[in-house]
């Protein structure tokens, strides 16, 4: 990547109002400002910057303050005014960007393309940009970004990500470790081994295919520059406890190949937290001894005390919504409902109705758009999926040498109710976190309660459920 031919493209107005307007400022980190030299660094980091436009209605006071360092940084500004409608004011920088970035596909040649913006009307372009098959980056304020974006992107990065981990190095010393960045990279560990576990051989997976199966599996908007890491390698140097690593001298010269080493699972708080962090076995590692860590870099911290790993609700919640993670389903009660009702709507329910996976996906998507109603890129295939694990559909016997997608399926009559339903898909998601659980029952029915949003009545039933399951599994020998 480094002698990749780069092409930038900024919706300046997207960027410098989603930094004005970002409110979800923490307390230990310095608030946000529109820097170029940073956007310019990271990207430079990249490849070799031959095309870099920034868009704007330029007359704006809010934008055009930062003409002087656009033009510094060899950044072409490109004035798109803006349309008055009544009281408010439509500016045309969508379609400005659009038309330019289409045109260079044709007119330069370049290797990556990279927005950035988080505005989802760019979703058209980044396909058009996509099927000519050059790499794309985006780069986003969080809160102001669509959730469709990274799944467009090979690779993701949050603006406070890139101005935290690109800025000088001694602010980047002095603004030192958050207690949340810490929890964000023991959640991220854990799912990580995990993924390890479950996906990867003893033969080890090369970087450069792990860190597209973590966007897959773990997070689509994953990128070490979250967890204060220029480089991906860099990162997993600095994860001793869940990966080893070697550079290959193979056919994939200049990669990575990872392996796990197979520790157990690990939680970090702070000691400033509520409760105190792990100890023993299951203590997070000293950051000060890790090789990798540079001592400038924002995971570089004093050494933690420790004790030993118990399921208090913030450890439980730690761990249990990391292992939840990978499932795609949602903790929130009422969303949780909301995508079963429009999944439940459409399932085959009357016998001989049998339906594919592919079936009934295309009805529910076809339904919520017809009800203007907005479902995250994958979420339905991902609840259906679950679903189907969770042995609620009845096979068309022709069709059981099919692949699973191919299946014709039918709801038993046992989940023909929606209630049921949830019933059923609540309890895998207890199932799946049950050995974090305390052992006594009120303590376990209290986490399961917080876990999943539900009231007592329904926690003790969940807990049954899965203690009757895991009985009868244990009397047939499994």
């Amino acid at each position: 990547m480094a002698h990749d031919r780069v092409a930038m493209f900024i919706d300046f107005e997207n960027l410098a109002y989603g930094v004005e307007n970002n409110g979800n400022v923490r307390h230990d980190e310095p608030d946000l400002d529109v820097d170029i030299q940073r956007i310019v660094r990271f990207v430079r980091d990249e490849g070799r910057l031959v095309l870099a436009r920034a868009y704007a209605d330029w007359r704006n006071a809010s934008v055009r303050q930062h003409q002087p360092e656009l033009y510094v940084q060899g950044i072409e500004t490109v004035h798109v005014l803006g349309r008055r409608h009544g009281s408010e004011i439509k500016n045309s920088v969508d379609v400005a960007l659009a038309v330019d970035a289409v045109r260079s596909l044709y007119e330069r040649q370049f290797d990556t393309f990279v927005l950035i913006s988080g505005d989802r009307d760019f979703l058209p372009l980044l396909r058009v940009v996509r099927e000519h098959g050059h790499r794309i980056i985006g780069v986003s304020v969080r809160e102001s970004a669509s959730k469709d974006l990274p799944n467009l992107c090979d690779r993701f990065v949050y603006y406070r990500d890139l101005w935290r981990t690109y800025g000088p190095d001694e602010a980047r010393e002095r603004i030192g470790p958050s207690s949340i960045t810490i929890r964000d990279l023991a959640v991220f560990k854990e799912q990580l081994r995990q993924l390890l576990a479950e996906e990867v051989g003893a033969g080890g997976i090369l970087g450069a295919t792990l860190k597209p199966m973590i966007r897959n599996r773990i997070d689509p908007g994953f990128d070490e520059t979250q967890f204060g890491f220029l480089k991906f390698s860099k990162m997993l140097e600095a994860m001793p406890d869940v990966v080893g690593f070697e550079y290959t001298s193979d056919a994939h010269g200049g990669d990575i190949r990872v392996f796990a080493t197979g520790g157990q699972a690990r939680d970090l708080e702070t000691s400033t937290g509520e409760g105190a962090p792990p100890t023993g076995d299951d203590a997070a590692p000293d950051l000060d001894a890790i090789d990798g860590v540079p001592p400038s870099s924002p995971l570089h911290a004093p050494v933690i005390p420790i004790r030993v790993w118990e399921p208090t609700p913030e450890a439980f919640s730690s761990r249990a919504r990391a292992r939840l993670a990978r499932t795609g389903l949602h903790l929130d009660q009422s969303r949780r409902v909301d995508i079963l009702a429009a999944i439940f709507a459409e399932l085959p329910i009357t016998d001989d109705e049998y339906r594919t996976q592919a079936e009934i996906l295309e009805r529910v998507e076809a339904r919520a758009a017809s009800n203007g109603v907005e479902l995250e890129q994958g979420v339905p295939r991902r609840y259906l999926w679950a679903l189907y694990q969770s042995w609620i559909f009845d096979i068309n016997p022709p069709d059981r040498g099919l692949d699973h997608f191919e299946r014709g399926l039918l709801v038993k009559p046992a989940y023909r109710d929606l209630d049921r339903l949830r019933l059923r898909l609540e309890q895998s998601l207890v199932y799946k976190v049950y050995e974090l659980l305390p052992e006594t029952a009120e303590d376990a029915r209290a986490r399961v309660s917080e876990l999943l949003e539900v009231d007592d009545e329904r926690a003790t039933t969940l807990l049954e459920r899965v203690e009757d399951y895991r009985r009868s599994q244990q009397l047939r020998g499994r």
